[in-house]
């Protein structure tokens, strides 16, 4: 009989979490999903349609059906202008309860049809609610966190990289315009009063700014391991 094994990873903006979660997803051959992600589709057809923020709501059901169309690992996603009005819009009792179905009906379809090499069924699932809203009876729950400099100097260098590729990131943020934006982005996530970003309580937490990758994956592999042997 397959074990289900959902996993929930929540944690501040650039802490690392969706490079763990997708390193996850991998190893135990389950679903993806950046919830966070979801926010950041919004966000970017917010801004690529030139919608005024204070009438945003007005547009939610078009925005939220043409997610489906849009990519979700697209890296014009990630940029710190498309987190800053994500994290704003993310206050919206009206978009969060649109997006809480989309969230919940993708876990629930995974648990009831997805198999793999590893007798499980299940999903893994990143965001700053995942573990307190969309899956509060994940089977691990995991909260990554990191100072928000070392955050904020990992986003620049993953920014340089990028734009060494991309010709339309050739005027990148500075460090500081990063740390700005992350520090405001924490204030919001953590102080709104719509779903905040708070650590469950039976959530584990992991400081990885001075972990590796491969450390912080080990160490949270060990975490949920030991729980599947239960």
């Amino acid at each position: 009989m397959n074990k289900k094994l959902v996993i929930a990873i929540d944690g501040p903006s650039a802490s690392g979490k969706g490079t763990l979660a997708k390193m996850l997803a991998h190893y135990f051959e389950l679903p993806y999903l950046n919830t966070g992600a979801l926010y950041r589709a919004i966000a970017w057809q917010v801004i690529n349609r030139n919608i005024a923020l204070e009438n945003f709501e007005q547009h939610l059901s078009e925005l939220v059906i043409n997610i489906d169309k849009t990519d979700l690992e697209n890296h014009e996603l990630f940029t710190e202008n498309v987190g800053a009005i994500a994290s704003i819009i993310a206050k919206s009792h009206k978009l969060r309860n649109l997006l809480f179905d989309y969230q919940k009906n993708f876990v629930e379809k995974s648990k009831s049809n997805f198999n793999s090499s590893h007798n499980l069924s299940g999903c893994v699932l990143d965001g700053r609610d995942t573990t307190t809203v969309i899956c509060p009876d994940a089977n691990v729950k995991l909260f990554i966190t990191a100072d928000v400099e070392i955050r904020a100097k990992r986003r620049f260098e993953q920014q340089k990289s990028q734009s060494a590729k991309d010709q339309y990131l050739i005027n990148s943020q500075s460090f500081e315009e990063i740390l700005t934006q992350l520090k405001l982005r924490d204030e919001n996530d953590f102080n709104r009063s719509v779903a905040p970003l708070k650590v469950a309580y039976d959530a584990v937490v992991i400081d990885n700014g001075t972990l590796s990758i491969d450390e912080g994956f080990n160490k949270a592999l060990s975490i949920i391991n030991s729980k599947i042997s239960q």
